[in-house]
């Protein structure tokens, strides 16, 4: 301190200490921060499951709130809430729908072809092969930047949870590729 004059890094320093402890939302939390959504960590082969309430079952039991997965069993009978690997929840499912569309492409992949779905598979070939160099490249310049790849294969997954009033149960919706599934949780009123 020279002649009575405070040097400005020292001013600064005073002037922001008395508001530094209180933030300007009283809980430090704004839309969106909180915990059920900060914390989640995307699967890549399950759709999340986000449920924001406790559900109760009739053994006095209940499922917290939190991210979970959501997958659908071999056999398509169950939706299973699973937890860390750990099985939460299996709930029986009452509608199953698939695209038949995409079905039938997938079972046909082993019969005959004809001379314009040769021409066509060929095309497409060349087609990835130029993709794939392309994606060489791009996988090149991530590498000198050192950011992380974005996944290959992108598949469309759903899942969600919705509480229907009128019957008093919960109703999950799975959804993975072109399969779709409907299951519900009925919770003690």
């Amino acid at each position: 301190m020279i002649d009575g004059i405070i040097t400005p890094a020292i001013r600064d320093i005073d002037y922001l200490a008395p508001c530094a402890p209180y933030p300007a939302i009283p809980s430090g939390i704004t839309i969106g921060q909180d915990s059920i959504y900060r914390f989640s960590i995307p699967s890549e082969e399950q759709p999340t499951l986000t449920i924001k309430d406790y559900i109760p079952d009739y053994n006095g039991n209940f499922i917290k709130p939190g991210h979970y997965e959501l997958a659908l069993s071999d056999d398509r009978e169950f939706l299973y809430i699973v937890e860390a690997k750990n099985l939460i929840a299996a709930i029986p499912v009452f509608k199953l729908a698939e695209n038949e569309k995409e079905l039938k492409k997938y079972r046909d992949r082993n019969r005959e072809l004809t001379k314009s779905e040769v021409k066509e598979i060929k095309k497409k070939e060349r087609a990835a092969r130029r993709q794939k160099r392309f994606d060489d490249i791009i996988e090149k310049k991530y590498a000198q930047t050192g950011a992380t790849l974005p996944a290959k294969e992108y598949i469309h997954m759903n899942a969600s949870i919705e509480y229907i009033k009128d019957g008093g149960y919960y109703l999950l919706f799975y959804e993975k590729g072109f399969i779709r599934a409907w299951g519900a949780i009925k919770v003690k009123s």
